[in-house]
């Protein structure tokens, strides 16, 4: 197919990505346009280069969003946004890239070179001009529309005149310039004129024009005004010569006869008409209040206000009365969510009353239970949704003004607190009559586990739900966390060696022991090696050490393999969701909602790492952890426990001094010595300042946790080649491995760091039969690196890597 211009401009940007052999690739494009000359092809280009993103107010469905949101898609700190399909002629080049581009609208390359004097709404992508690409003229400025068709051997080497005039009528034309294949473009000069007469035809496109701008309009059009205005007075029965905007506003959202093709033209991309809202924001007459509501944007704006004073008292009802409250704003105000002014970011209210309302119809049910299994029934089989309704509903809210934030907060706060309350005393009375402990961990034969640290219920049916949206099945079981549920006592719980853990003295940190562990690498302070059989504190070396013994490959960090052997069994740690909750939340709901996007921002990359490991070869993940967590924001109640009594006191849990009476504060066994007992307050309290974000009670939150087995869409691990590196062997800067491939050809590659690092070697060469291959480094540069021996497949695939060093054997 012939190339169009859109597709050459895609080519162009993407281009900026090529690098030198051994070089890192720029983290991002950067498309500055002081000008905004080139704003009008975004309907366009978001349909030919998916990564591209867009500097401006938060709009996740149009990948658009402030610097620091730019920034953080770009480090991969949040998921890139998926932006619906937009109907445009172009093709999508055939090379893709995952770079992002970052289109800079209003922004000079000036001000990001400037640094700390840099304008601090794009003060975050100054750090991107060492670690990106700029996409600019070879002269240095940036790119404008008739410069990139123009230039003969970065642009499209067209015949296009200089003047302002044609520049003006080309910016204008953009859009339908952008469509036309180049071939159609070739052997002739193009002006003014031309570029106008591509428009001739567009009568909608230039009504929406005039409506946003009358007079300037009049001047772009020059010669052709006339034949527009007898177009609009014949056709449309408006006269741009006399009328004035607010008539062709109302004309418009009346959409009646050849209005409708306007309307459309406008609804297809209104952020690029945003000249036009305003216009019929004046345009309503008296007599349209009853009349196409959809179509005035007025007329949302007081629904809205109307809705943010509704929600903002409804703090001040009953909880069951608050409930109804919202649910009757979502009755309400819920069908402008298909009003185009939410595409517009003009509804925020109601966006956010589709997970309220999720969240009161869920709080309407009690959870609870005479035993901790009814109770974890009456919760896995629906009351979750509570606690994910109102983790979405702050989600959303995050990104809006701080008053709305703390609004939503108050709101969430309100209809979940008394229910998370009541949940809590029901589990914590049941769990006193019946304690419940859960079996010990084990991975089927090819199956690694996945240990997530802080993976709430819900966060895990949420996972499964992402996994399942890939491709792959997702089983969700549940069990209990060890109490206290905190990370000490609740880990090795999860872990395949529970059958090893033990506990003497309740200590201060509520860490158990391995028993009959290996002893330790450092001997005793006197010089003397330990005993072989001396118990050794069950924490995550530790831990790992015992499963590595029991047989299972463990992985360092983030970096899994491939299974080893037939039969093969795995360990992985990753995820830092409590991490993010115990540093970033706190009871400021402005600063703690941001949680909940950093919830959903983990999950994605947890999503994508299980789908890497059945990448790999193991037929199935099993995703455990060690507990939950309580989080509400404005702080979780407190009552007081005195310090003497205690010997370690932390929010949720207290180790107590002998037989000391703890008040109000109840008492259950440890995990690991039932003789052993911890103090943990009532209900949802906290022994601590009002902590917004805890754990390490007894409440739903806390210790139901989610026990998932990931399996590929068709419950077999996928097909095609797998590889094993067996050894590694280097002679100077000459790497000799031993592969054990099978399924078809594979090849090996040497790479700096990571299995995703930089090619060093100085030609990736297939495997031979025997599994034998020999590669060379490119240069002594990297003779002392750390590198990572890469096998893949014909598509380029990881099946196996192992990490080496130049003059090291493995």
């Amino acid at each position: 197919m012939t190339p169009t211009v859109a597709d050459l401009l895609v080519k162009s940007l993407r281009a900026r990505t090529a690098v030198p052999d051994g070089q890192t690739p720029p983290a991002a494009i950067l498309w500055p346009d002081p000008k905004e000359e080139w704003r009008g092809l975004l309907p366009i280009l978001r349909d030919a280069a998916p990564e591209l993103l867009v500097l401006g107010d938060y709009a996740p469905d149009t990948a658009t969003g402030p610097a620091i949101w730019l920034r953080c898609v770009v480090d991969g700190t949040l998921p890139a946004p998926k932006t619906p399909s937009i109907t445009s002629s172009t093709t999508v080049a055939s090379a893709s890239t995952t770079v992002p581009i970052l289109y800079l609208p209003g922004v000079r390359r000036e001000e990001l070179r400037a640094g700390a004097d840099c304008p601090d709404h794009v003060k975050p992508l100054v750090e991107l001009m060492y670690r990106g690409a700029l996409w600019h003229h070879p002269n240095g400025r940036p790119w404008t529309p008739g410069a990139f068709m123009r230039h003969a051997d970065k642009g499209l080497g067209l015949d296009v005149a200089r003047d302002s005039e044609t520049g003006e009528a080309l910016t204008s034309a953009l859009p339908e310039v952008a469509r036309l294949p180049v071939a159609q473009l070739e052997g002739r000069r193009w002006d003014a004129d031309d570029f106008n007469r591509l428009l001739a035809s567009d009568l909608a496109h230039d009504v929406l024009r005039w409506i946003a701008d009358a007079d300037d309009t009049r001047r772009r059009m020059g010669t052709r005004w006339g034949a527009f205005c007898s177009r609009c007075r014949n056709e449309l029965e408006l006269d741009p010569e006399h009328d004035v905007d607010v008539v062709a506003g109302v004309k418009l959202a009346r959409s009646t006869d050849g209005w409708m093709d306007v309307w459309k033209r406008f609804a297809e991309a209104p952020s690029i008409h945003t000249g036009v809202v305003e216009v019929l924001r004046r345009s309503r007459p008296p007599d349209q209040i009853a009349l196409e509501p959809d179509r005035w944007p007025d007329l949302n704006d007081e629904a809205e206000a109307e809705a943010r004073q509704a929600l903002a008292n409804v703090p001040e009802h009953s909880p069951n009365d608050a409930r109804q409250a919202v649910l009757a704003l979502e009755k309400a105000h819920g069908f402008r969510r298909d009003w185009l002014w939410a595409s517009l970011g003009h509804s925020p209210v109601a966006q956010l009353l589709e997970p309220l309302a999720r969240l009161a119809e869920a709080t309407t049910v009690p959870v609870g239970g005479s035993t901790p299994s009814e109770a974890a029934d009456h919760y896995a089989n629906g009351g979750w949704q509570a606690d994910a309704a109102a983790q979405e509903a702050l989600a959303r809210a995050a990104s809006l003004d701080d008053a709305l934030v703390a609004l939503v907060a108050q709101v969430v706060r309100h209809l979940l607190e008394p229910w998370m309350e009541s949940a809590a005393t029901a589990l914590q009375s049941a769990w006193e009559r019946s304690p419940a402990v859960d079996s010990t961990v084990e991975a089927a034969p090819d199956e690694c586990i996945v240990f997530v640290d802080g993976l709430r219920y819900e966060a895990g049916r949420r996972l499964a739900e992402l996994l399942e949206a890939n491709g792959c099945t997702a089983q969700v079981s549940r069990r209990w966390a060890a109490l206290p549920t905190v990370t000490a006592t609740a880990k090795p719980a999860v872990a395949p060696v529970a059958d090893q853990v033990s506990g003497g003295a309740l200590g201060p940190d509520f860490r158990p022991v391995l028993a009959g562990a290996p002893r330790p690498d450092a001997p005793r302070k006197d010089g003397s090696a330990p005993a072989a059989d001396q118990p050794l504190p069950a924490d995550a070396a530790h831990l790992r050490k015992a499963v590595a013994q029991r047989g299972y490959q463990v992985f360092a960090g983030n970096n899994p393999e491939m299974p080893g052997e037939a039969d093969a069994r795995g360990w992985m740690e990753t995820g830092e969701i409590d991490k993010l909750g115990h540093d970033h939340v706190d009871s400021a709901p402005t600063k703690s909602a941001t949680f909940a996007q950093a919830v959903e921002a983990e999950i994605s990359r947890l999503t994508q790492r299980i789908a890497g490991l059945l990448d790999l070869g193991w037929r199935s993940v099993r995703v455990v952890t060690d507990h939950g967590w309580l989080w509400l924001l404005g702080g979780l109640p407190m009552v007081s426990l005195p310090k003497h009594l205690t010997a370690s006191k932390w929010a949720r849990c207290a180790a107590v001094s002998g037989d000391s009476k703890t008040g109000d504060a109840l008492r259950f066994p440890w995990r690991w010595n039932a003789a052993q007992w911890f103090a943990t307050p009532p209900g949802i309290a906290c022994f601590s300042k009002r902590d917004a974000y805890a754990h390490g009670g007894v409440s739903l939150q806390e210790c139901l946790i989610p026990d998932i087995v990931v399996k590929r869409g068709d419950g077999q691990a996928q097909t095609g080649p797998t590889a094993v590196v067996q050894s590694i062997t280097w002679r100077r800067l000459r790497c000799f491995a031993e592969v054990k491939a099978s399924g078809g050809p594979v090849t090996a590659d040497l790479r700096l760091g990571t299995a995703s690092g930089a090619s060093v070697a100085a030609a990736p060469k297939p495997v031979a039969d025997d599994g034998s291959v020999s590669l060379v480094l490119a240069g002594d540069e990297h003779e002392e690196a750390t590198l990572a021996l890469v096998v893949t497949d014909a598509d380029g695939r990881v099946l196996a890597h192992r990490s080496t060093r130049p003059g090291t054997d493995s």
